[in-house]
């Protein structure tokens, strides 16, 4: 590598995200409304409340899955570590929660947050192997 390409790169900045537009906190409430995979949702228009921080300096965070249609779910949901983005993504194995009196499987949760807009969007993957996918709408 040649000494100009070396000044080059000493000088350029680690990559962070501006806090413009994006808050370190927020809890909000997200609807799955579109069926992005299977044949039949296994929660139709299902309302996620989602809560996260964030600390711009360092890049990373965490989120919650809090609820679904007001029943509590508490899922964790680590950064996936893309630079340059908020997205989040849950390590649990599948696991049963009780919702709205029936019984459902989430394998995975996905949460991401764009950097730019603060448009967020969510998936869910339902039963064992995560054969229903739900999303919001912008997903």
């Amino acid at each position: 590598m040649s000494k100009e390409v070396l000044m080059f790169e000493e000088k350029m900045p680690a990559y962070t995200i501006a806090a413009t537009d994006v808050p370190p906190r927020a809890t909000f409430k997200l609807k799955l409304t579109r069926l992005y995979k299977g044949s039949i949702p296994a929660l139709l228009n299902a309302r996620c409340r989602f809560t996260y921080i964030w600390d711009f300096e360092k890049n990373t965070g965490l989120a919650h899955l809090i609820s679904i249609d007001h029943c509590p779910v508490n899922i964790v949901l680590h950064t996936m570590g893309v630079e340059g983005a908020l997205d989040f993504m849950s390590d649990i194995a599948p696991k049963t929660f009780d919702i709205n009196g029936e019984e459902v499987i989430i394998n995975k949760v996905i949460l991401n947050i764009d950097p730019d807009t603060n448009e967020r969007k969510a998936a869910i993957l339902f039963h064992k192997n995560g054969e229903c996918i739900e999303t919001t709408e912008n997903y």
